[in-house]
């Protein structure tokens, strides 16, 4: 994993610049995850880094959100941690002008908002932390965008990446194709009424439990808009991770959450916590005797169990360089499945 890669990148093909402009396109028409300032904060990834960092706390570390969209998470995260300095970065301006009043409206002065496309956006900072929760899955080109996000990273610096699963995904990308299948040109204008017509909506609950921005009627155009009309979605599971983040300057890479239908919840592959409450191994649900086998197997096959059992929509990873490990909770080191002895 710790190998350096090239500092300039490939030309992007055409098809790729192309599915770029129209990504850009849909957030400017659907500021995401809300085209509303006076909507409430989204507090997940604010609350996460309490469940991640030993200490519970940036401090005065850099933080980068790429993809901040409207800025609903990133307020939510500068308005817990004062003291840390932050970067919002997104490619529509529709989307960072919402970010922008929000951030006013409650009085948070410690982010940075620039406008670019990434990878293309020429960012040369390093920072301590790299949120990137909605954007990867988005790109034409996914192994590009985490290279520039690796690239990003402090030498000590930490990665927070949250992708769609494709277990969980599977449905519902089904019903996106067939939108997509469906489009014409009098439905040019937003393509909603396609949506409409077929009877589609993201339940508020697809992602963990029920947040008062997925479930507010006034917004549901934007979410169902991301949810059915993006023109660029990927989905993974556990063991593409590898190949997808091969080649990377990261030493370590950590599963750190799952979430599925109705619920969330961190891993924990060693047990280092032992809440069933808050964690889940992979074992849970199988009977005594596999469930003890599996806790003799490799991470990798631990994750493949957790996966066909649980059937995610979404899962978060950590990943890090240099002595970024020390600064996680032990939960996040039994947790590895790339790097140090589980290469």
């Amino acid at each position: 994993m710790n190998t350096h890669p090239e500092s300039v990148p490939a030309p992007v093909p055409p098809h790729r610049t192309a599915a770029t402009a129209d990504v850009r396109s849909l957030y400017e028409r659907f500021p995401y995850p809300s085209p509303d300032a006076e909507s409430g904060l989204i507090h997940d990834v604010s609350n996460a880094m309490g469940f991640l960092l030993a200490d519970g706390r940036l401090g005065t570390r850099r933080v980068l959100d790429a993809g901040c969209g409207t800025g609903h998470r990133l307020v939510a995260l500068a308005k817990s941690h004062p003291q840390a300095h932050f970067v919002g970065v997104d490619a529509s301006e529709a989307s960072l002008a919402v970010a922008r009043e929000l951030a006013d409206r409650h009085g948070v002065g410690n982010i940075d908002f620039r406008q670019g496309l990434v990878p293309g956006l020429d960012l040369a900072d390093d920072f301590d932390l790299v949120v990137c929760t909605g954007l990867v899955h988005h790109l034409p080109d996914p192994r590009a965008g985490l290279r520039w996000l690796s690239e990003r990273l402090a030498p000590d610096g930490l990665l927070y990446l949250w992708l769609y699963h494709a277990i969980g995904e599977h449905d519902r990308l089904l019903d996106r194709e067939l939108v997509h299948a469906l489009l014409d040109e009098a439905d040019a204008g937003s393509g909603l009424a396609t949506v409409r017509a077929l009877g589609l909506t993201l339940a508020a609950d697809r992602y963990g439990s029920t947040s008062e921005s997925a479930a507010a009627g006034d917004i549901r155009h934007v979410i169902d808009a991301d949810a059915y009309l993006h023109p660029v979605v990927h989905a993974w599971r556990f063991g593409d991770l590898p190949d997808l983040l091969a080649g990377l300057d990261l030493d370590w890479v950590a599963a750190f959450s799952v979430n599925y239908e109705g619920g969330s919840k961190f891993v924990d592959l060693a047990a280092a916590e032992d809440d069933p409450y808050l964690c889940v191994s992979g074992a849970e649900n199988l009977p005594t005797e596999l469930a003890e086998r599996l806790r003799h197997r490799a991470p990798a096959h631990r994750l493949r169990v957790l996966e066909l059992t649980l059937r995610p929509t979404g899962m978060s990873l950590v990943a890090g360089r240099g002595n970024s490990l020390h600064q996680c909770v032990p939960r996040v080191a039994g947790s590895r499945f790339i790097g140090a002895d589980y290469e």
